[in-house]
């Protein structure tokens, strides 16, 4: 039995993963290390395209988690994939639509959910990235980090995320997260069949000057990219492959993955993606020199990480490809984090500071009111939502649960 539950979410644009904790009111005071306190209870991941909208997914998740809490949760954060604006977001890759109000108006009430919060998903993996261990990743570019420096997050999922954080006073206990849409900036080629490739992007995407860099380094873009060379190497491409596919749906970036050690197209695949990762991390680093670390976040970092890295890697040559530049972001520390809770983790961490802000101005542990809360604050900065309508609601099929 706790005293308080939260409820974090990670909305990507395959999956959507829910998690409740429970936490007790000894646990609502400043805590040290990195990982953020409370109980983890239930955890489910869900696959978006078995379902139509939000709504459904979280009257599922609430209705199996009924045998672990005795109330609904209190304060709920979503991570969600899409730039959140006027309190709401609408997703980038599946056109779904999520409100913080309309969350509460249907899971609130006594003893419901006070407060939904939503945020980026990529503020929720950079806040995700604060509770990263060493033992966690991978290093890419061996470097001391330097405490409260800036830190930058750049991963490849179904989308391109992107996300910087800053530490107030150059306090590393106090770093603030910031959303970004670098993954919708140009693509930018840097070979002859790159620019082949941005040619066919642009009449496949109906685009009279420009792609964005997401249409290449994703999931969706690995799809894109052999797709490209199945037709323009049609003789090459493995028929079983070729097939299997056209028929995976929203899984062809793992088809590609999978299959680049016997298909040469999907080989030619993998190295131009993560070329063009590469590059775009480097981008990141010289944008936002990040010397308290870039990390290299995502799903398909870890599954893909022998693309990634090793000097000689296509994505490390990339990466340091920056001309007159190169040598300012070998004083950069660079890690490929192997684990895929970042938005989970993120969430967690807001959930918990705002029911800490909660208890508080309700004069419990540690008493005395607040004066400005932080997720008001936040919200002003337009970071994130305490939003109005859910227009996608409906049916459910399939999910993972595991405690």
């Amino acid at each position: 039995m706790f005293d308080y539950y939260i409820l974090s979410g990670d909305c990507g644009g395959t999956n959507t993963r829910l998690q409740l904790i429970g936490l007790n009111r000894s646990l609502l005071k400043p805590f040290t290390g990195k990982k953020t306190p409370g109980t983890i209870l239930k955890t489910v991941t869900f696959l978006n395209e078995n379902y139509s909208g939000f709504k459904s997914i979280l009257e599922e998740f609430l209705y199996v988690s009924k045998p672990v809490i005795s109330t609904l949760p209190k304060v709920c954060v979503l991570a969600a994939a899409g730039p959140v604006n006027q309190n709401k977001v609408l997703f980038t890759n599946n056109g779904w639509l999520i409100s913080g109000s309309s969350i509460v108006e249907n899971f609130g009430g006594k003893g419901g959910i006070e407060k939904a919060i939503l945020v980026n998903d990529f503020v929720g993996a950079g806040y995700g990235v604060l509770t990263v261990e060493r033992e966690e990743c991978r290093v890419l570019n061996d470097v001391e980090r330097i405490e409260g420096a800036p830190i930058a997050c750049v991963g490849a999922g179904t989308g391109l995320g992107e996300c910087y954080l800053t530490a107030g006073g150059g306090d590393p206990e106090k770093y603030e997260c910031y959303a970004s849409e670098g993954g919708h900036a140009e693509f930018a080629p840097r070979t002859e069949i790159e620019f082949e490739l941005l040619r066919h992007l642009r009449q496949k995407f109906s685009s009279r000057h420009r792609v964005s860099v997401e249409r290449v380094v994703s999931g969706t873009g690995l799809s894109n990219v052999y797709e490209f060379f199945a037709e323009k190497y049609s003789s090459k491409r493995d028929p079983n492959v070729y097939e299997e596919f056209k028929n995976a749906g929203s899984m062809k970036g793992k088809v590609v993955s999978v299959n680049s050690s016997k298909c040469v197209c999907c080989e030619m695949s993998m190295k131009v993606f993560a070329g063009a990762y590469g590059s775009e991390v480097g981008v990141a680093g010289l944008k936002w020199i990040p010397r308290g670390g870039l990390y290299v976040t995502g799903g398909l970092t870890p599954k893909n990480i022998k693309w990634i890295e090793g000097e000689q890697s296509e994505f490390m040559q990339a990466f340091r490809d920056k001309g007159r530049v190169s040598e300012l972001l070998e004083e950069i520390p660079v890690y490929a984090v192997m684990v895929e809770d970042l938005g989970l983790r993120g969430s967690h961490r807001l959930a918990w500071k705002i029911l800490k802000e909660e208890v508080e101005g309700e004069g419990g542990e540690g008493g005395g009111g607040v004066k400005k809360s932080w997720a008001a604050g936040i919200l002003l900065a337009g970071v994130v939502g305490v939003v109005g309508i859910c227009a996608v609601w409906g049916g459910r099929k399939t999910v993972r649960i595991s405690k």
